[in-house]
């Protein structure tokens, strides 16, 4: 449990419904063939930063209306580096964290990090 967890309180991706999680770079691969259908969203998370705790929560804060068809992916930065540097290398994009990626027709359409990384921001790119 991380810290800024200790404090706010502690839930998973799996438990919030919210996140779609990436620990394999197939599944990377996924996202991207997916994009084709519909935008898709991609963030570098890490569970020991509070920029990146509150970049997380403030993106949890789209409504399914608003995200459409769009799903949230996450890569925890920390158990799956593997993973989250593959996605560096495809995307082309240098690794910070928080970082989200905005994919579309199997193309990074943009990309931000710190604190870039809002909701409203990723709305406007989708």
């Amino acid at each position: 449990m991380s810290f800024l967890d200790s404090i706010f309180g502690s839930s998973t991706p799996s438990e919030e419904g919210v996140w779609n999680q990436l620990s394999q770079e197939e599944r990377v691969e996924e996202v991207f063939l997916a994009s084709n259908n519909s935008p898709q969203i991609i963030l570098k998370h890490s569970n020991s930063c509070g920029t990146s705790y509150f970049a997380k929560k403030n993106l949890e804060s789209i409504t399914k209306e608003e995200l459409q068809d769009s799903e949230l992916h996450l890569i925890d930065v920390i158990r799956s580096r593997a993973v989250s540097n593959y996605l560096a290398d495809k995307a082309g994009v240098r690794h910070e964290s928080p970082q989200v990626f905005v994919i579309k027709n199997g193309e990074v359409v943009w990309h931000a990090s710190h604190g870039m990384v809002t909701a409203d921001n990723v709305l406007a790119a989708i």
